[in-house]
This record gives structure tokens, sequence and C-alpha cells, in this order.
């Protein structure tokens, strides 16, 4: 019996060894029979689903399904995904069985930017310009005004977008804010204001400066104050200066 434990451990290391060769053998010679595409977004929307990737293989003349498994140029796959304007991160390409996996992570899209010019784009979180797409359906902020007509894609967005950006991030951080402030407006002072879904106000907000204080002030003025006296009755808002907020009736 002492025998039997050491026996059955070698059987089994045989067996997975015959088992790795095997796979390393005839794996190869299998034939990819379909792709199956997994893509990752902090959006609502899904920018580039499997659909759009599999255009983007036949696009570039990639062949996957139906060829064999060991000719299928997986890296030239991923550097065709990263070259999408879409995606952000490519955590894998790889075969399960006769099945291609390309495992994704989409660009976090948080503006819809309009330039003067009737052009308009997105900016991720990073502040990256990123080509307009019909696909994205989410309710995003809108930045217009005396926007640059000058950007890029795959670019950093121009500085005042970056500005619009920054206080963006803060807005979606809270439920009030985001529920309340819905655009950016970029004036010819230089200055941003914003436009409130409950009242219409033109919240003048000026730049980036105490942006923390002057959203939680104007955030106490709509809570206690116009919820008394009633939203529309105030046509201006001005959150410029320090620890006030003027108002102007309409």
């Amino acid at each position: 019996m002492k025998y039997v434990k050491p026996i059955v451990r070698i059987l089994l290391s045989i067996t997975l060894i015959v088992i790795f060769v095997l796979a390393c053998v005839y794996m190869p010679k299998q034939r990819c029979e379909r792709i199956s595409v997994v893509a990752h977004t902090q959006n609502e929307s899904v920018t580039l689903s499997q659909k759009d990737v599999e255009r983007l293989l036949l696009d570039a003349k990639v062949e996957v399904v139906g060829k064999a498994v060991k000719e299928v140029d997986l890296g030239g796959i991923t550097n065709l995904l990263l070259s999408n304007p879409y995606i952000s991160d490519v955590n894998f390409v790889h075969f399960a069985g006769k099945k291609l996996v390309i495992d994704y992570t989409l660009k976090e899209i948080v503006l819809h930017v309009f330039t003067p010019n009737g052009e308009h784009y997105f900016v991720d979180s990073e502040g990256i310009v990123v080509p307009f797409t019909s696909k994205m359906q989410d309710y995003l902020m809108v930045v217009n005004g005396n926007v640059t007509d000058s950007f890029k894609p795959g670019k950093k967005a121009p500085r005042r977008v970056q500005d619009a950006l920054a206080l963006a991030r803060k807005i979606n951080g809270n439920d009030f804010y985001q529920a309340q402030f819905r655009q950016i407006y970029l004036n010819s002072r230089g200055e941003m204001e914003l436009t409130a879904t409950v009242g219409g106000q033109t919240i003048l907000f000026g730049g980036l400066e105490n942006a923390d204080e002057k959203l939680a002030n104007l955030k106490t003025v709509y809570e206690n104050g116009l919820s008394h006296k009633g939203y529309n009755t105030y046509a201006q808002l001005d959150a410029r200066f320090k620890n006030r907020i003027i108002a102007t009736r309409k």
C-alpha cells in the first residue's frame, strides 16, 4: 500500500504531460469557429460592440474565423484595437478552445463639445478628444460657447475645454449637482457659465478657483432659498464672489 500513492502521483503526472503535449500538437491545428467580444465601460452606452470589432477586422483584412489558430496574429489584432479611438486598453486577446476572446476597456466619455462652426466631438475622462459617434446615447455634460474650432481626435482637448472637464468631474461626483447642472457655456470673458435644469437660471461661475465652495453655495441657495421663493423667481445667479451668491430677478 505504501507504493500506491507514489504510483498514482506518477500516473497523474504522466497524464498531465500527455494532455499538455496533445494540446500543444493539436490545438494550433484547430480552426477558429467564432469571436467573442467582452467590452468594459463606465458609460451606459457601448461605443464599440462585437459587430463593430468584426467590421474593424474585416476592413483591415484580418482573417480570424475559419483560420487555423496558430495562424491568427493575436499581436496584430491587439495593435489594431489599440489604434481605435474608443478603446482605452486591450486586456487580452487569446483563444479559449476554438473561440477567440477579445477583452477590452472603452474610454469613459464625459463631455459632448459643440464648436461655433457646428462641429462636435466628445472628450474622455483623461481630457482626450474622441470622435463623435451616434452609439453614445448617455446624457453627457454639454460644453458650448466660445470653444476653439481647433481640435484633433486622439490629442488633448483645448485648454478651456480642459477647465470645463475639471468642473464636470466635480459636478458628476455629486447627485444634486449632476441633476441640476448639465451644460457649461464658455463665455467671451474666458469664464464658465452653468445653465440650471430646474429654474433655467444662468449661473455665472467664473473660473475653477474655489469651485467646490461655489458649488456648495449654489446647492445651499437652491435647497434653502429658491425652494421656498420659487425656482423661477430669478433669471441669473452670480457665484463668482466668495461666500455669497448674487441673484438677479426675472
